[in-house]
């Protein structure tokens, strides 16, 4: 298995720079069955696109995320996980309260938007938290962003709980 990280522009990055996961072998799909503008989008002279971000390091392969899931603003890229870390960080949330995602404005750009469990129900620190929240994302991303707090437990969870 041959396993190479790519920039945005195809060509080959070295160890520790951040790109997409592209691998080709004996065990990587040939095409998708009846599919072949699919298969087209993910295979190029039999390398995968695997979706997944990632780097080398040392020969070791370290994933850091899906590609779909990056949220691009002003064309600087920000992993939700990221954001979802910095407001977990700021008083009286845990890890899983967040979720952070991009939402499409008016004029057609991206924008960060963040759904918080929210354990408050005084309307004046509701509405603190939420500046909170906004004043955290702002310094990541460098834009305003949709916060809406939410019930504890209503963030639907994956199997691994993610």
């Amino acid at each position: 298995m041959e396993v190479v990280i790519r920039g945005e522009d195809g060509g080959k990055l070295g160890d520790h720079k951040i790109g997409k996961v592209w691998c080709r072998g004996t065990s990587v799909m040939h095409s998708y069955f009846r599919d072949p503008e699919a298969t087209a989008a993910c295979l190029v002279d039999g390398w995968l696109d695997t979706g997944d971000m990632g780097y080398m390091a040392d020969g070791y392969l370290f994933i850091v995320g899906r590609a779909k899931d990056m949220i691009i603003i002003n064309g600087k890229n920000h992993w939700p996980q990221d954001i979802e870390w910095a407001v977990e960080q700021l008083p009286g949330f845990n890890h899983g309260d967040i979720a952070a995602f991009s939402v499409e404005t008016d004029n057609g750009e991206e924008a960060p938007a963040v759904l918080v469990h929210c354990r408050v129900s005084d309307p004046v620190k509701r509405l603190e938290l939420r500046d909170m929240i906004r004043d955290k994302v702002r310094s990541i991303t460098g834009m305003n962003c949709v916060v809406e707090l939410v019930p504890p437990k209503s963030l639907p969870r994956t199997s691994s709980a993610s």
